[in-house]
């Protein structure tokens, strides 16, 4: 079962003091940046490069940490602990779980950032 994609608007804003265009400029980021972020996860994981793997996710974690996605966020933390242990396995699970929310969370910042632009 897939977590369900939230995104906390409100408190968003009260990080960034308000400011819709810098909150707006902020999901640019994640939106652009995290495809490739799991990319190189993947790409690292192929080639047994567990602290590259550990890195990306920990990047991951970060980025989208400034948009409160947590359920992304939880599988990078996974993925990250994963990756310090080698477990192979379990880190293809945790990377399947996040592929599938990657797509989600795009689609519901994308709703969020036409929402900040319109108000």
């Amino acid at each position: 079962m897939i977590a369900a994609i939230e995104f906390d608007v409100p408190r968003a804003l009260d990080r960034v003091g308000g400011d819709r265009f810098l909150l707006a400029r902020i999901i640019d980021f994640v939106m652009e940046d995290s495809p490739d972020l799991v990319r190189k996860i993947e790409t690292a994981l192929e080639n047994d490069q567990f602290g590259e793997v550990e890195r990306a996710a920990h990047s991951l974690k970060g980025l989208v940490a400034n948009v409160y996605c947590e359920a992304v966020q939880s599988r990078a933390i996974e993925i990250e602990t994963l990756a310090r242990s080698g477990d192979r396995s379990a880190i293809l699970r945790a990377l399947e779980s996040l592929s599938d929310l990657l797509h989600p969370m795009i689609a519901k910042l994308e709703v969020a950032r036409r929402e900040l632009e319109s108000d």
